[in-house]
């Protein structure tokens, strides 16, 4: 947190400036009078300059800032802190405590007032859902207490990006090791005799197989998703027919669709609908929405393929009537290895990477994949393309 702390230091000089100045305003204000009457204008203008810097400075900060004198008298609080934790008709001169609905904020400038010692915390404050890293510091001219300056930098975003990058780290490992302890039980199976075993041994071959597939596309899809983000890979943007590469992914996807039975159903107009795509790119985009449309609808379901223009590009839908997502896991749903069934995905071999990868696949092509969806009545995924793509 350099950046953090460089700033919670600026402000700490600053602060000490800002109390200096309202302490001595008066002061300030006489000289700029007895300057004027010398005809020393340009010292008038700089000593108005000194007084208003730090002000706008700190109102164009990102970071949360609160000044208090040292009765805990609040000197400022900042446009980003308001924002930050919604703190609404804020007047200056209200104490801290009258601010702050957090115990342990209160708490924290309370010490730092009392004691002149500086604070640091990582605190997610009461009602405001977010997480700042806090620096209180004591602010001192000529050996008396000035008052404290508070920084509040929002880490909520960074936390969150910890929390997805260690889940990740244990997903991949996950997704690995059940595929390769898998296979390495049945080689050791068949190295110990099996291999002679006429009636088992194909049986074993086989499972290996299966599970060698699934770990080979898994780190398929992996280096897919990281080619994607990384942009490092330029497109190959065609004119393609919308329909040519529906009837593609059905032909891919027919197996799952006969055997549950689900009625596909197409509304393209106009027909034919062309989209400026990388064909390949786009391709595994359908296959992967459809796919989950189909997976997760009843037997005997139907699936909605609707594509449409509008004044802003292409948009396309797919439209299910299964279980549904909920809201809860809506705001979640297109997070790598994110399972909306956990066990159900694990049993048709799903790895959690097919949103993700068609969320970035779409970002890529400068358009957007949205999702309407409740339990137990159907989702529909939207992609929106430009014109000018």
């Amino acid at each position: 947190m350099i950046y953090a702390s460089a700033a919670a230091a600026f402000v700490f000089f600053g602060a000490g400036f800002f109390i200096a100045w309202r302490v001595q305003s008066r002061k300030i204000d006489g000289l700029a009078v007895a300057l004027q009457g010398t005809g020393e204008s340009g010292k008038t203008v700089l000593a108005d300059e000194a007084r208003d810097w730090m002000p706008a400075t700190l109102g164009s900060m990102a970071e949360g800032v609160i000044i208090v004198d040292a009765r805990g008298r609040a000197l400022v609080v900042n446009a980003a802190l308001r924002e930050a934790l919604g703190l609404k008709n804020v007047s200056e001169g209200a104490y801290f405590w009258e601010i702050f609905r957090d115990s342990e904020v209160n708490e924290m400038l309370e010490t730092c007032l009392r004691k002149r010692r500086v604070a640091r915390k990582e605190h997610s404050v009461l009602l405001s859902e977010k997480t700042f890293e806090i620096q209180v510091s004591p602010v001192s001219g000529d050996g008396d207490l000035l008052g404290a300056v508070g920084v509040f930098h929002d880490v909520t975003r960074l936390k969150e990006l910890e929390r997805i990058r260690a889940e990740f780290v244990a997903n991949v490992s996950h997704e690995l090791k059940t595929p390769l302890t898998s296979i390495l039980g049945y080689v050791e199976t068949l190295a110990e005799g099996a291999v002679e075993d006429k009636e088992n041994r194909m049986k074993f071959l086989a499972i290996i197989d299966d599970h060698a597939k699934k770990l080979s596309g898994l780190i398929e899809d992996l280096l897919l998703l990281s080619s994607v983000e990384s942009g490092k890979n330029a497109l190959r943007l065609e004119s393609v027919d919308v329909e040519k590469i529906l009837e593609k992914v059905l032909r891919y996807l027919d197996f799952k669709i006969r055997e549950k039975k689900i009625r596909i159903e197409k509304e393209i107009a106009p027909a034919p609908f062309f989209i400026r795509v990388d064909a390949a790119l786009f391709e595994r985009v359908l296959s992967n929405l459809l796919d989950n449309a189909v997976k997760y609808s009843a037997a005997g379901g139907r699936v909605l393929v609707r594509a449409l223009e509008n004044a802003s590009g292409p948009v396309i839908e797919i439209l299910d009537d299964g279980i549904g997502i909920s809201e809860s896991d809506l705001a979640r749903i297109f997070e790598r290895f994110y399972r909306v069934d956990k066990s159900r995905s694990r049993e048709s071999g799903g790895a959690g990477l097919g949103l993700s990868i068609a969320k970035h696949i779409v970002e890529s092509h400068g358009g957007k994949l949205e999702v309407e969806s409740a339990l137990q009545k159907g989702s529909k995924f939207t992609v929106r393309l430009q014109y000018n793509q």
